[in-house]
């Protein structure tokens, strides 16, 4: 196959999609397949033997209809030898790749790991609502209900829809009208021999560490786990939060550490490179996750595979990762002193730390590997052509 790949962000920037657009393409390549990615990034690509055309992000005017003209047109010039569009986000990328691929007759197959309407909206604080319930509201604003529409318009003209979990499935099939027998689940993967060659990071310190890794938006709830952190400093004194991540609450965050009177206990790394991402976790005692939204969380998936024990919120998609007492524990969302003692529990019992951590890597290699989620994309792939 020859597969275009379109991506709305791309390493150096971190996160799953990028991280993921960058494993699936090589891995892809390395299987015979012809790979080509265009992909936002005003940085030149620092990834090697892959073909990335990148579009630049960053205007002084007219930016939004800037970059979907400078997108369409690499699309169109990239996409010639193509057999397929391999979309990796349905509206930064997802409006012009469809345009092209109607344009020149190519099948479209579309990466869907979250909502970006409802994302949007909750992130700009114009909804607290969560997905469920604000997919199910018929109270939306004019500028929403076209956006929703346009939403559904492209995912309405996939050949091809894939997703990592069943939940999303669901959101799709329930909300979005999307036919189920054109959606595939095929689960997020970890490359385990890559963890395994990653060296746990030197603490700066000695004591115990919890860690979170995300994006800082508002539905990951990290004041959450600064908040937790302030309910079990007394008990445990030598405990430190490590934040890795970046966006647009990392400064409230931090206003928020000098509140709770932890600001001496928490490091805030922004966003660095993945296998600095993976030495900090390798040297945590705890990972966690406080979102109250999440497709299938990759985090948790690579805390699990570097044997890290979780705590996350019991929320749908996560709990597709997690089986709860068994391999990490989950806590209702939105609750900070469950939170806390959760996370205070790992700490008082290493045993119970280490069978979650040793039944979570088995469950990695059980459900979340390349070796044989690969081949079910590559199925999928091939059978839109």
């Amino acid at each position: 196959m020859k597969v275009l790949v379109s991506t709305p962000i791309f390493p150096p920037e971190i996160g799953g999609p990028a991280t993921y657009t960058v494993e699936v393409s090589r891995r892809l390549q390395e299987r015979g397949h012809k790979i080509r990615i265009v992909a936002f990034t005003d940085e030149k690509p620092q990834i090697s033997n892959l073909e990335v055309i990148s579009v630049r992000i960053q205007y002084k005017m007219l930016g939004t209809l800037l970059r979907q003209i400078r997108l369409f047109l690499k699309l169109l010039s990239a996409v010639e030898d193509m057999d397929l569009i391999y979309l990796q986000d349905p509206m930064v990328v997802g409006v012009a790749s469809l345009l092209v691929g109607k344009l020149v007759r190519k099948p479209l197959v579309l990466k869907f790991v979250g909502d970006p309407v409802w994302e949007k909206e909750h992130n700009h604080r114009r909804t607290n609502q969560n997905l469920d319930d604000f997919l199910g509201s018929a109270q939306k604003s004019l500028a929403l209900r076209l956006r929703t529409y346009l939403l559904r318009f492209v995912l309405g003209n996939m050949n091809r829809v894939i997703v990592p979990s069943y939940y999303l499935r669901d959101i799709l099939v329930t909300h979005y009208r999307v036919k189920s027998d054109k959606i595939a689940v095929v689960y997020n993967s970890v490359d385990l021999k890559a963890i395994g060659r990653a060296t746990g990071g030197r603490r700066q310190y000695h004591g115990k560490q919890v860690i979170a890794i995300g994006r800082m938006v508002r539905h990951k709830r990290i004041e959450g786990v600064i908040a937790a952190l302030s309910e079990f400093v007394d008990k445990f004194p030598d405990a430190t939060l490590v934040l890795v991540g970046d966006g647009p609450e990392r400064e409230n965050l931090k206003k928020l550490t000098g509140e709770m009177g932890v600001i001496q206990r928490v490091r805030f790394y922004g966003s660095i490179g993945h296998d600095k991402t993976l030495a900090l976790l390798k040297a945590s005692d705890v990972f966690v996750l406080n979102s109250i939204y999440e497709g299938l969380p990759h985090t948790v998936i690579e805390a699990m595979a570097c044997s890290v024990p979780v705590v996350a919120t019991d929320i749908r998609g996560t709990d597709e990762a997690i089986d709860n007492g068994r391999t990490g524990l989950l806590i209702p969302p939105d609750n900070e002193q469950a939170l806390a003692n959760g996370i205070a529990r790992l700490f008082q019992n290493r045993k119970l730390a280490e069978q979650l951590a040793e039944k979570a890597l088995a469950a990695v290699r059980e459900k979340f590997t390349w070796g044989s989620n690969l081949v079910k994309l590559e199925a999928e792939l091939e059978k839109v052509l």
